[in-house]
């Protein structure tokens, strides 16, 4: 027993070990006397379930696999989509960017020079060439539009990087001006030539291309049509260039849908599989089958949904709206797994079609060998479990004896520590969480140490405690100084009531919401004289107590000044702007809309130091973003002088002021509130009263921001000019 003990872990973890492996053993040997037992029953149930379970296992194992090749064939289709993608991507970025350039010739054709150019020669057959189509005699074409294609030449280059650069992808590059003459850039030459040898009429307004192109306004992608020219299958591209809003020009190229599918093909998955091209509007652009339902038709515009099977045409439907998905259907009697991703860059999808008997048929054998283990695996446990179930009975039996001195030791000498401190534990709070070191807890091992860690613990608690108290008084009185600091902030802001609300020559309201307790937002409103009221709003840095005093310091110059200038805007904050410079701590700084309505006239004077533009409602339309004379802020250099801006108002011209919290207002998504919702708020109804106008505009900026806690103070001022003021 002794050479065993020396063999065991020391300390309290060995003596857990020792307790557990001899509570192990003997609930084992209590396990395998009652196995030898029901072995002859544990056997007969084996055998009758073992086809039930068998059957489970399949089927869950098949449902598995299912969902596994499904989603590996989803991913595959997504990869494949956005490859097929990149070739049509590359068109459309090659398009526009030639659309750039001709819209740059137009803009500014004095930048190039005249370059002559050709008509179609028949030696120049199979070459990428420049060539120049009339629509009847070149020589009756207008001399402003002969001069304008061959600056256009300039981009012959270009045009032939396009087309050679991206063989098969683009088998040629067109622009045609609105003259009907079009540059063209492919291998065609002869092509042009009737059988008389006289050149073909070729008239590109009247092509679908370029309607599609002036119809939609941007880039413009047919469904698949043969080529006469080339004898093949192709996809056609329109793009109108615009300057200055003015239709000027329309590009074409097209592209070789047999280098698509051949690409395609490339990326099938088993030796049934392939993939299909769909066009928004359900038209077989590519195809790899040559026969069945999926057979590219004669009729190439034909909607494929009403010739196919309902599955086919449910499966179609889904694909082109967008999403990304996979399901089973049957094309031509055979069941297929179909995954579809669409193509971003043309708004058609690709679907790619794997066969399941291919796809399952691995699943199916696995499945058979598994059986087949199963079976040999069951009579090789039976026959292990009954010979080591009698090497482990006689072992325990010996063990027996052994684990019952053990086990009484162990509780009788070992286990009285750990109660003597359980209970003290448990007493712990009663007696004003004290707890001593005792002699019984010294064993020289674990317990000894948990005792002493008790016994610090008790006196380090008794320290958090104290603290913990004097913490939270603190924050009680720094939460109730903030909240007057709050109360006063507020109450230095003016009053709309009754001072400025109903008078002759203006409607006024004003309101400010702080992100903190206290903010850096800051207005006020109040007469010079009887004709003469001063409206101010302005945004200091930061936020808390420094940017409320800030504030208020701000607030106080600008009035000061301003009264002592005579309502002379620019002069006023010119001085104010020195005070706050050798008054201002930590680099703080301030933005300010100041300025000054003439009740009688509508005259509005004022200065934008470094603060937003005002949303401005003028002559009974929507509110707009006026920009004007912006100066430096204020609080940063001394010696900036600032500028008056001059306007006046009509009967019924809105002001509306605000700071940034409104518009950079943001939502979980960290998305910004922006000018253009701003506008749309404002315009919602620019009848309605400035209290009810500044109401929805702060309604629409917190259901924007959906619960994201509030960055910034959001402060607002409005005002209506009613007309001149009575005597």
């Amino acid at each position: 027993m002794k050479k065993l003990k020396d063999i065991m872990p020391k300390g309290l973890a060995g003596k857990l070990v020792r307790f557990v492996v001899i509570f192990i053993f003997l609930m084992g040997l209590v396990f395998f006397i009652m196995s030898r037992i029901q072995v002859r029953q544990l056997k007969k149930a084996v055998r009758q379930e073992g086809e039930k379970s068998s059957d489970m296992i399949e089927g869950e194992y098949s449902q598995s696999m299912d969902v596994i090749n499904k989603e590996s064939l989803l991913q595959l289709s997504i990869w494949a989509a956005d490859k097929t993608d990149d070739e049509f991507w590359i068109i459309d970025h090659d398009m526009r960017s030639l659309g750039n350039q001709v819209a740059d010739i137009y803009k500014h054709p004095e930048n190039y020079n005249r370059i002559p150019v050709h008509g179609p020669k028949k030696e120049n057959a199979g070459k990428f060439v420049l060539q120049a189509l009339y629509p009847e005699d070149p020589a009756d074409t207008a001399p402003e539009t002969v001069e304008m294609l061959e600056r256009l030449a300039n981009l012959e280059p270009m045009m032939a990087e396009m087309v050679e650069g991206n063989e098969g992808y683009t088998l040629d590059l067109y622009i045609a001006t609105l003259d009907d003459v079009t540059l063209a850039m492919d291998m065609l030459s002869d092509g042009k030539y009737d059988e008389n040898g006289k050149l073909k009429e070729y008239i590109p307004s009247s092509r679908p291309w370029f309607q599609g192109a002036v119809a939609t306004g941007d880039m413009y992608v047919s469904s698949a049509v043969h080529s006469f020219f080339y004898n093949m299958n192709e996809v056609v591209y329109g793009y109108p260039v615009y300057v200055d809003g003015e239709l000027v020009a329309v590009l074409e190229a097209s592209t070789a849908l047999g280098v698509i599918e051949r690409k395609m093909s490339e990326r099938n998955i088993g030796s049934e599989g392939f993939s299909i091209l769909v066009s928004k509007g359900g038209q077989l652009v590519c195809t790899q089958r040559t026969d069945g339902e999926l057979v590219m038709r004669e009729d190439m515009a034909e909607d494929i949904r009403g010739s196919v099977n309902p599955g086919l045409t449910e499966l179609i439907d889904t694909a082109l709206l967008g999403e990304c998905g996979v399901d089973q259907v049957t094309v031509d009697g055979k069941e297929y797994y179909a995954a579809y991703a669409p193509l971003n860059t043309i708004g058609w999808t690709q679907i790619t079609f794997a066969s399941v008997d291919e796809l399952t048929e691995p699943t199916n054998k696995l499945l058979a060998t598994m059986e087949d283990s199963n079976d040999d695996m069951l009579r090789t446990l039976s026959n292990d479990f009954r010979f080591h179930s009698i090497l482990l009975i006689i072992g325990l039996l010996a063990f027996m004896q052994v684990a019952i001195i053990v086990v009484s030791l162990l509780a009788q000498k070992r286990v009285r520590p750990i109660q003597k401190m359980t209970d003290a534990v448990i007493d712990f709070v009663g007696q004003d969480m004290a707890f001593e070191m005792k002699d019984v807890y010294r064993t020289g091992d674990e317990i000894e140490e948990l005792a002493e860690s008790f016994d610090v613990m008790s006196r380090k608690m008794k320290e958090y405690v104290a603290e913990i108290v004097e913490n939270a008084a603190e924050k009680e009185r720094t939460k109730a100084e903030m909240e007057a600091a709050s109360q006063i902030q507020f109450k230095m802001l003016p009053s709309i009531e009754p001072d400025y609300h109903g008078k002759p020559g203006y409607e006024l309201y004003a309101a400010m919401e702080t992100a903190k307790e206290v903010g850096g937002d800051l207005y006020d409103f109040y007469y010079l004289d009887d004709d003469h009221l001063v409206i101010t709003i302005g945004d200091v840095s930061g936020k808390g107590i420094t940017a409320a005093l800030f504030m208020a310091l701000s607030k106080q110059k600008l009035k000061a000044e301003m009264i002592l200038h005579n309502g002379d805007v620019a002069e006023a904050m010119n001085a104010a702007n020195k005070r706050l410079c050798e008054e201002s701590a930590d680099a703080m700084f301030v933005t300010v809309w100041q300025g000054v309505l003439t009740l009688s006239t509508g005259q509005l004077q004022f200065v934008n130091a470094g603060h937003m533009y005002a949303a401005v409602k003028r002559d009974s339309g929507d509110f707009k973003i006026e920009p004007d004379e912006h100066c430096m802020l204020m609080g940063g250099l001394d010696f900036i002088e600032y500028k008056t801006n001059t306007t006046t108002l009509k009967k019924g011209d809105i002001f509306y002021l605000y700071t940034d919290g409104v518009t950079e207002a943001h939502n979980e998504a960290e998305e910004l509130f922006g000018d253009e919702r701003f506008l749309e708020a404002l315009n919602e109804n620019t009848d309605a009263s400035l209290e009810e106008l500044d109401n929805t505009v702060r309604k629409r900026v917190f259901e924007f921001a959906d619960g994201a806690e509030q960055y910034d103070d959001i402060t607002t001022i409005c005002f209506r000019y009613t007309g001149p003021k009575a005597d």
